[in-house]
């Protein structure tokens, strides 16, 4: 199994991944996605089968993951109409809400993708465009738009975003 995918499982579930573990995958969409978006970016002769499963499953969920460029211990929470631009780069243990957009911006100061650290909280209809970099440890709030640079250790509110200095922002959150 991949490193990544039993890192995001340890993260969903609090344990360890088993032999037995295959049964909790198959009981939840939310992991069964993840673990197709994992092996969809692998080696093998079961890439094709895993990445249109992802497809599938994925347009269920109405999300657009493409996991080349993430982390490990991604968590998906209420894990529907997720968009991730495939340029945007995500580090380890984020934490992505309902209806959070990490997208791109095609022109202008901030054009490309947005580059994000570890430990990042990105909650419910929250939008992240744009060529910027968000630090680690950060919370952006539900409903902000951030398409600015945001330091460590900071909490995003509003629309346009207010950056509040707080020490392990995210870390309260979940």
């Amino acid at each position: 199994m991949d490193e990544k995918f039993k890192q995001d499982y340890y993260r969903y579930k609090k344990k360890k991944w088993s032999v037995f573990s295959i049964f909790d995958v198959w009981k939840s969409q939310n992991l069964s996605y993840l673990m197709h978006g994992r092996l969809s970016c692998g080696k093998g002769i079961f890439k094709k089968y895993h990445h249109l499963k992802h497809i599938i499953i994925g347009r269920k969920m109405c999300n657009e993951i493409n996991f080349d460029k993430i982390g490990s211990g991604i968590l998906l929470m209420h894990p529907y109409s997720i968009t991730i631009n495939p340029g945007a780069v995500l580090g380890n243990d984020v934490t992505l809400f309902k209806g959070c957009t990490v997208g791109s911006v095609r022109s202008g100061k901030n054009s490309g993708c947005p580059q994000i650290g570890d430990r990042v909280t990105i909650c419910c209809n929250a939008m992240v465009c744009g060529g910027i970099t968000i630090g680690n440890d950060v919370l952006i709030a539900a409903g902000a738009f951030v398409n600015f640079d945001v330091p460590d250790n900071c909490v995003v509110v509003g629309n346009p975003g207010v950056i509040h200095k707080k020490q392990n922002a995210s870390a309260d959150y979940l």
